[in-house]
């Protein structure tokens, strides 16, 4: 493996955290994402290159701003590092060699960034808007095209079994329940987990969605004061699913297999 490309990879993935946490307060505005400036989100101060460093200027402002001081949240060094080791993963994964691997591996980085957005949004506002969406869905399938073209469509057979299957029944699930067991959007990452993930990592990643989302809305549950009503996004629960069903998906479906 090349160290000073991972090291680079990863320095990406720092940059582009920085870059999604302000095009996910910039979408809650209604704002254009290249529109002026970034500022303060409490004082609207506009900020400097050197209030914007990926997690040094965070560290060196002791998550305050430096105008206002009020406090920035943890959300900013939170995405910044989980995307920069969310590239580093994805580049360890595939090891790329020859321009087949790195096309998949760009495609992967850019759906990244889509899906961190995505999952910010959805945990902050319970939505998923089709600017992060509809562009990660056309990417897996130039993704699956790609793979169509080096490998063939007859190896893609099962994994579009697979993906026609799971997006009828949540298809189903959403039309029967009038969408309230699962919005739109939840559709789009299925259909992205499923452009991605061959049909056992698939399974994985489902399940692994159902049961993180089960413990934390029971946790949601006996904290809050209310019995009913209490809504939890499901988005961010399937995006944790999928990079487990991606990286680990393979090797938990083969020891699951083998103990039966």
């Amino acid at each position: 493996m090349n160290w000073y490309m991972l090291i680079i990879i990863a320095l990406l993935g720092l940059v582009f955290g920085s870059f999604t946490n302000a095009w996910v307060w910039r979408t809650s505005q209604d704002m254009n994402v290249a529109e002026g400036r970034s500022v303060c989100p409490h004082c609207k101060h506009q900020l400097a290159w050197y209030d914007l460093v990926p997690l040094l200027s965070y560290i060196g402002l002791k998550g305050k701003c430096r105008y206002c001081h009020k406090p920035i949240g943890a959300q900013y060094p939170l995405v910044e590092l989980g995307t920069m080791l969310l590239f580093a993963g994805l580049y360890v994964f595939s090891v790329p060699s020859g321009w087949f691997a790195w096309v998949q591996l760009a495609i992967s980085l850019i759906v990244a960034v889509l899906l961190v957005a995505a999952f910010v949004y959805d945990a902050k506002y319970m939505q998923l808007p089709e600017k992060f969406m509809l562009p990660a869905v056309v990417l897996g399938v130039l993704s699956l095209g790609l793979n169509a073209y080096k490998f063939g469509w007859d190896a893609l057979t099962g994994q579009l079994i697979g993906l026609g299957l799971v997006l009828l029944v949540y298809i189903g699930m959403w039309y029967f329940s009038g969408g309230k067991w699962l919005g739109a959007g939840d559709i789009r990452i299925v259909a992205v987990m499923g452009l991605f993930l061959p049909p056992k990592q698939l399974l994985v990643a489902l399940f692994v969605a159902y049961l993180v989302g089960a413990v934390y809305g029971v946790y949601v549950l006996r904290k809050s004061k209310q019995k009913k009503g209490v809504r939890v996004p499901f988005g961010p629960f399937l995006i944790i699913g999928f990079y487990v069903g991606l990286f680990f998906g393979a090797r938990i479906a083969n020891w699951y297999l083998n103990l039966l």
